[in-house]
């Protein structure tokens, strides 16, 4: 079987997309797969280049089951015209101290599904055969809810429902895909699986999930070990935190071991038009006729249902795609053979409100940053932000403006330098969501105002939970002139758990209360 999807290694760019063509007059004679030159982008596999002769010469997998692993991705996703239930469904990784948690994704029926739920209960069993029962109760009306599948990881999820409903199959499949038995990379910042094809990027962190311990680690590459997880079956799975410090080959063919391509030209996905509301993995949008731009070498975009009026034309390194909708919901798929991921796109009024992003703040030891004004300083100076979606930070001193820095979704960046008179201001799209202003304490402080605002915010942390620990005690005994913030940790104190995000904010109040003094 011939192969169109090919790359090839190139010192600036990474793994590149390499034609026929090209390929042979590179090399005039025949290429071996394991020589590792030529590697499939559906499968990440090497592959062989045929030797002139009576045939026309091909790129092609040299065994059977290379060959069929690639075979079945992609007609995986040509199967996605007939229904949405053909991609692998959003997995994720929750690390917390030292021990990790793994979720699978659920998106919610639309709303043009009715004759009520899809389901009762949801059952997904792993390669262990055991079972993880969640009611269909626990998903959100929108969007896309995710349940525990326990920490021991599968390289298939098996799903099973109970009393389901005639539609069912048409939106959540009966099995999907799980850990890659070879490893799997994990995005550090949001937690998502990388599936097999997709890509990665120097100079960022990741987590590694595999059933063997790291072994040879390449220069350029730093690591350190999270959590090991030993199976009934004598199997110990390792996880590690990985920091990727150099764009090399031998960097490269560590992530393409496990069926991943670094590169330092990432694909972009931008809706153009029409206006939309965006969650995530849906876009809803009120007009027949759509316009996105893909940027990247491999910005390939399909639309299921098949759209006889999809046309697209190249455009700034990218492709600019226009769409006409055949119907209220339709899958794009994103990059080659859906290795970027996908979106549904929903027909529907635009009378709904999103919510606002959640944007995190934190100093660089961890602390959540939640107040609009700060007065000290975070440790080092430093502060982290993440955003869901792309936007822009403005840094100002003293109200002029000292640097704009373009922020990608999910992605971590750091702003250093800090002093009294900063102010951090973060943009998604083009509106105003947060902003964090550096001030010196002046005195008279009024604590009713400050009292009334942390609980505020203490009441809006909703996140993960731990058990309250000792050392709340002490923080009671900075909460003197906090009454109603000293009755709402009372509360916390007799459920005995307390959110972790909360935990950190009345920290960060004790030590301010200390400031306060000093200059009072």
């Amino acid at each position: 079987m011939s192969l169109t999807h090919v790359c090839v290694w190139d010192g600036k760019a990474g793994y590149r997309r390499v034609s026929i063509e090209e390929a042979c007059s590179m090399y005039p004679y025949t290429v071996a797969a394991n020589r590792g030159i030529f590697v499939c982008s559906l499968c990440a596999q090497n592959v062989g280049l045929t030797a002139p002769g009576a045939n026309i010469r091909h790129f092609r997998h040299t065994s059977a089951a290379q060959k069929k692993e690639c075979e079945d991705r992609a007609q995986a996703y040509a199967r996605a015209s007939t229904g949405y239930n053909c991609h692998p469904m959003p997995l994720r990784i929750k690390v917390s101290r030292g021990n990790y948690l793994l979720e699978l994704g659920f998106f919610h029926a639309p709303s043009s599904v009715t004759g009520g739920p899809l389901c009762q209960k949801i059952i997904i069993t792993d390669d262990n055969k055991q079972e993880h029962v969640h009611s269909f109760e626990r998903l959100s009306s929108e969007g896309i809810t995710y349940l525990n599948v326990g920490n021991i990881p599968s390289t298939e999820y098996h799903l099973s429902y109970d009393h389901p409903s005639s539609n069912l199959d048409r939106y959540w499949p009966p099995k999907t895909t799980g850990v890659n038995s070879s490893g799997s990379f994990f995005d550090y910042s949001s937690g998502k699986i990388l599936h097999s094809g997709s890509k990665a990027y120097p100079y960022q962190d990741y987590y590694l999930l595999q059933c063997r311990s790291i072994g040879y680690v390449p220069h350029g590459i730093s690591y350190e070990s999270i959590a090991e997880t030993r199976t009934g079956s004598y199997t110990t799975w390792y996880l590690y935190k990985i920091h990727v410090q150099d764009f090399s080959a031998s960097v490269a063919r560590f992530f393409l071991e496990r069926s991943i391509f670094l590169t330092e030209k990432p694909v972009a996905f931008y809706p153009v038009w029409p206006p939309y509301i965006e969650n995530p993995y849906f876009l809803y949008h009120n007009d027949s006729r759509m316009y996105f731009y893909m940027q990247g070498e491999d910005a390939e975009l399909n639309i299921y249902p098949a759209s006889m009026h999809t046309q697209h034309e190249n455009l700034g390194g990218g492709k600019l795609y226009r769409l006409y909708a055949a119907s209220k919901e339709q899958l794009l798929s994103l990059g080659q053979s859906g290795s970027i991921g996908f979106s549904y796109l929903m027909t529907k009024n635009l009378d709904m409100v999103a919510e606002a992003p959640q944007v995190q703040i934190k100093s660089i030891d961890g602390n959540v940053i939640a107040e609009a004004v700060c007065n000290r300083l975070p440790k080092r100076k430093q502060i982290t932000i993440q955003t869901p979606f792309d936007g822009k930070v403005i840094i100002l001193k003293n109200d002029r403006i000292l640097e704009i820095r373009h922020v990608v979704a999910e992605q971590m960046i750091t702003i250093d330098e800090l002093s009294f008179g900063s102010e951090i201001q973060i943009f998604q799209s083009c509106d105003l969501i947060r902003t964090v202003k550096f001030e010196k304490l002046k005195g008279n402080t009024n604590y009713t105002v400050m009292d009334q605002d942390m609980v505020q915010k203490l009441n809006n942390c909703n996140g993960p939970v731990m058990a309250v620990p000792h050392s709340v005690g002490a923080i009671v005994r900075e909460l003197s002139n906090f009454p109603q913030s000293k009755k709402w940790l009372y509360q916390v104190i007799r459920r005995g758990e307390i959110p972790v995000d909360a935990f950190k904010l009345l920290v960060s109040y004790k030590t301010t209360r200390r400031e306060i003094e000093k200059h009072d």
